[in-house]
């Protein structure tokens, strides 16, 4: 119950006992830049349904906040659980993918991998993309260097969002 009025008038006309819902809590949020020599990858996935037809996706971003990459996939009827899971599984890869000749050296040192998590209000711009993964067919990919043409607003670390 939203406590609306046709939710409280409903109630109120079957005689019921009701308590109202706490007002939701505003909670701020950040959006934050890897270090220097680092990438961040935000991955996400997006579900119509649960289970329903899912997408994912990875955007890269380097120290300044320029995206490098960014990739978008099709999963196919899943649940919610299972594409947020293939997203991050997936975001990695690609980044493994994309630095194949480096990689051998790569992994004779030292790797430093940080998974964190954030609201969905400072990973807009993923979620944007993972929508756009929905209408891929199971099992295809689509990479663009850089940012993709569709994706017209981006996280900004200087902003406070809610």
């Amino acid at each position: 119950m939203d406590n609306t009025t046709k939710d409280l008038t409903t109630v109120h006309n079957f005689q019921l006992q009701t308590r109202a819902r706490s007002a939701p809590r505003m909670l701020e949020c950040y959006w934050y830049l890897p270090p220097q020599g680092y990438i961040k990858v935000n991955t996400k996935g997006a579900s119509r349904g649960n289970p329903g037809n899912t997408g994912w996706a990875a955007v890269y971003r380097d120290h300044n906040g320029t995206v490098i990459g960014t990739c978008v996939g099709g999963l196919g009827v899943a649940m919610n659980y299972e594409v947020e899971s293939i997203a991050i599984v997936e975001g990695i890869m690609k980044a493994i993918e994309q630095v194949q000749a480096i990689w051998d050296k790569i992994k004779l040192s030292n790797i430093e991998l940080r998974i964190t998590s954030s609201w969905r209000g400072v990973n807009f711009a993923t979620d944007h993309c993972a929508n756009k993964g929905i209408g891929l067919n199971r099992g295809c990919k689509q990479w663009w260097n850089g940012k993709p043409p569709f994706l017209t607003q981006l996280e900004n670390p200087e902003l406070t969002y809610y």
